[in-house]
């Protein structure tokens, strides 16, 4: 059987990196949150400031532009197509290695086409995200709006980027879950049942 890959996108602030890594421990699988994900990117020579500016929707030219060599990465007249590029191709590797659980990243648009993919979305209420982010970072209650907001927008246009679709399209997710109702645990557990059945469907 190929191996089962979990992807999971979340709102900045409901929990959705813990429930993630949860998950990894307790079914035994590689976890691959966002820096780890980054830290492949920029080690296969894409600089953090190239992607931050592409996920920002900002295209950028490379070599040629003002004849101007600007380090390896610059010999593609394109940096932006090269970007998504390699990074929708860095988690199609990480998908094939091993059963595994990836966060965020758009992955679950990235694997759309895959068998073996169970694409969950974790979202939560303003206010219990709020809450989260104030007792995290110990921010007065308007910073950490602030923060949210200033998340929100980040990861949107990194979904956009990268996938051209709205992050909050349902039609690529298999399910969508609030982390309030049951916490981290709770439905790390639930995720993790659902894939234990979804194996046991795509074993019959």
């Amino acid at each position: 059987m190929k191996p089962l890959v979990i992807t999971i996108g979340c709102e900045y602030g409901a929990r959705g990196n813990s429930i993630g890594k949860k998950i990894a421990e307790d079914l035994g699988i590689r976890f691959y949150g966002r820096d780890l994900v980054d830290e492949i990117i920029s080690e296969v020579g894409i600089p953090n400031e190239i992607m931050d500016k592409v996920e920002s929707g900002v295209t950028i030219a490379g070599k040629g532009v003002q004849g101007q060599e600007r380090g390896d990465f610059s010999k593609y007249s394109d940096l932006t197509d090269r970007a998504i590029h390699v990074q929708k191709q860095i988690v199609k590797k990480l998908a094939d290695r091993e059963s595994c659980v990836i966060i965020g990243r758009s992955a679950d648009y990235i694997l759309k086409d895959r068998e073996n993919v169970l694409r969950v979305f974790v979202y939560a209420p303003n206010e219990t995200r709020l809450e989260y982010i104030m007792q995290k970072h110990n921010l007065s209650e308007k910073d950490a709006k602030m923060l949210i907001a200033e998340n929100d927008k980040r990861l949107h246009q990194r979904h956009l980027a990268l996938t051209g679709s709205n992050r909050g399209d349902r039609h690529n997710r298999d399910i969508l879950i609030d982390s309030s109702l049951l916490g981290v645990d709770g439905t790390a557990n639930l995720i993790e049942t659902l894939a234990e059945k979804y194996i046991k469907k795509e074993q019959e």
